[in-house]
């Protein structure tokens, strides 16, 4: 049977506030993000992460 709950409800905002600290810890995770990928030598080459998942032309 299939269900009739709409997808959209899935995504739609429920109207509550975020947990407390979420903004300092979003900010603090994409600021790491930034910095990580500035150093180009800790990188994955994608050629390894194409041959790991299989994704292999």
């Amino acid at each position: 049977m299939k269900s009739r709950t709409d997808p959209h409800d899935k995504l739609a905002e429920q109207g509550s506030a975020p947990e407390r600290g979420y903004a300092a810890w979003k900010r603090a995770k994409i600021e790491r993000g930034l910095a990580q990928a500035e150093d180009r030598a800790g990188m994955i080459p994608v050629e390894r992460i194409l041959r790991d998942f299989g994704l292999e032309r």
